[in-house]
């Protein structure tokens, strides 16, 4: 009698502890942060090989993006983007196209075989560069290496969300 009385216990422990479970479980706060929206690019950071050193006298290029003009993402949830870019005192705008996808950290963009410009297009062979992405409040920081360069090891691109 007292063991039956004992699994019948264990059984209604288990079922409020599966409800509490269950029940707190929609609590929890999810801090992934989606890069869905317009982001504006405002700095980039050229690592630089020995040989690019030689040549600009330093190892690590630093470029404020007002001092040149501007480059505004728009990642949409289709995962289509937008690219829109303008050189400083000219206010002709470049707008590229393409399609992105997230694994993890890895951001990879591919542009549509077919630009506004078509001197963009890009070449059937062309394999889109691994881009490591963080993000942290409204700043995204993009780190893509290159191991093939002869003047960058690694290119680090800020941005902020708009």
């Amino acid at each position: 009698m007292k063991t039956k009385t004992l699994k019948i216990f264990a059984l209604k422990v288990i079922l409020i502890l599966t409800c509490i479970i269950v029940g707190f479980s929609g609590f929890n706060k999810c801090d992934g942060q989606s890069i869905v929206g317009k982001w504006n690019q405002i700095s980039s950071k050229q690592f630089l090989t020995a040989e690019g050193s030689k040549t600009h006298g330093k190892s690590v290029l630093e470029t404020q993006m007002a001092s040149i003009g501007s480059v505004v993402f728009e990642f949409k949830s289709d995962h289509s983007y937008i690219e829109k870019t303008s050189h400083a005192g000219d206010s002709k705008v470049l707008t590229f196209t393409g399609a992105w996808s997230l694994s993890g950290n890895q951001l990879e963009l591919k542009l549509d075989p077919k630009q506004e410009d078509p001197k963009y297009n890009p070449k059937n062979d062309a394999v889109p560069p691994k881009i490591t992405l963080s993000i942290n409040g409204n700043t995204m920081v993009w780190s893509t290496l290159y191991p093939d360069s002869k003047i960058n090891t690694k290119i680090e691109l800020s941005l902020t969300r708009l």
